[in-house]
C-alpha cells in the first residue's frame, strides 16, 4: 500500500484529474470539460473533530455546495480547506454528460486526516476510489 505524505492543492487536484481520466477511459467518455458535484457522507459512529466540524457546518453545508456543479478549481478549494489535511476517502463516480461536459460526483467523508492517513493510496490517486 502506498502511503501518501504530502498533500496540497497541486498533488490533490492532480490525483482527481487522474481518478477522471481513468473513469472516462472505463466509461469511454469523451468531454472538453469536467463539472463535480460534492455529497458529504456522514459516517455512524466516526468522531469529527472541531476542524471536521467547522467544515461540515460552513463550507460543505448544502447552503454553501448542495447540488452545485463546480468546476476543478472549486472542488480543490472547497475540500482543500485543511490541507495538509484531507478527506479520508473520496468515491468519484460518473453522472452524466451535459452537453459536452461531463459531470462526476465526488461522495466525501467528513473526517479531514493527514496525508499518511488518506485511504485509497495504492490506487496511486488517494484519497480517490473510481466507483463504476
Amino acid at each position: 500500500m502506498n502511503k501518501v505524505t504530502q498533500m496540497n492543492d497541486e498533488i490533490f487536484s492532480g490525483n482527481l484529474l487522474i481518478a477522471v481520466k481513468k473513469l472516462k477511459e472505463i466509461k469511454k467518455i469523451s468531454s472538453s470539460d469536467n463539472m463535480f458535484i460534492i455529497e458529504p457522507i456522514a459516517e455512524n459512529g466516526k468522531i469529527l473533530d472541531g476542524g471536521d466540524e467547522m467544515m461540515k457546518r460552513l463550507v460543505l453545508s448544502k447552503e454553501n455546495i448542495g447540488e452545485k456543479k463546480l468546476l476543478l478549481d472549486d472542488v480543490v478549494s472547497v475540500l482543500g480547506g485543511l490541507f495538509p489535511r484531507a478527506p479520508i476517502w473520496i468515491n468519484i463516480s460518473f453522472l452524466e454528460l451535459d452537453g459536452d461536459i461531463a459531470i462526476f460526483k465526488l461522495e466525501t467523508s467528513l473526517r479531514f486526516r493527514k496525508p499518511t492517513l488518506l485511504r485509497n493510496g495504492e490506487t496511486g490517486h488517494a484519497p480517490f476510489k473510481i466507483i463504476e
